[in-house]
């Protein structure tokens, strides 16, 4: 049996942007299986929705879209091993240690954006040497500049005229649109 190559996205995914999908569009050629990761507990505090709307939220970009090359599915890995530990925040390093042994024998790559990829930000995550040591590591190029927090300051407005929701167009899938609008999110 041939060993598969997994990626590993995580992110908090507050919500999921076309900027991730662009990652995914980056990566797909590279892995047989990419797992979307939502972050549980932010190593670095990050505010987010409940959990359950960021799964369903990537839940809705992975019906939204198909790679030839590979499999893409969301992951609630980390809230498992948030609920186990709830007094402190999941580590990217714990994270790809319980995977690798939940795919043994496959290949894990850690996909990581190129604002995580700054060596400021990166020296931040907890034995970011030993990750890079241990595991592959897939750098995403800013092919757009697309940020979460722009969607949620568009958002956060509450104004839905023409303009805002142009702009919204161009930063989310639709599905994700109508989930966030569904549920009235961020507003």
């Amino acid at each position: 049996m041939t060993a598969k190559r997994v990626g590993i996205l995580g992110s908090a995914f507050n919500p999921p942007t076309l900027g991730h999908l662009d990652v995914l569009d980056q990566t797909q050629e590279l892995f047989d299986l990419i797992l979307l990761v939502p972050s549980a507990a932010h190593a670095f505090s990050k505010q987010m929705l409940p959990f359950h709307h960021r799964v369903a939220m990537c839940q809705q970009l992975v019906k939204s879209v198909q790679f030839p090359h590979c499999q893409v599915q969301v992951s609630e890995i980390e809230h498992a091993m948030w609920t186990d530990n709830p007094e402190q925040p999941v580590y990217t390093f714990d994270l790809l240690e319980l995977l690798e042994r939940q795919f043994p024998g496959d290949q894990l790559g850690f996909i990581r954006g190129p604002d995580n990829a700054s060596p400021q930000t990166w020296k931040r995550f907890y034995r970011s040497e030993d990750i890079e040591k241990r595991w592959q590591i897939f750098t995403a190029s800013e092919r757009q500049n697309i940020r979460s927090s722009q969607v949620r300051e568009l958002l956060v407005s509450g104004n839905f005229d023409d303009n805002i929701k142009e702009d919204l167009a161009a930063l989310l899938l639709p599905s994700v649109y109508e989930y966030i609008l569904q549920h009235h999110l961020y507003q």
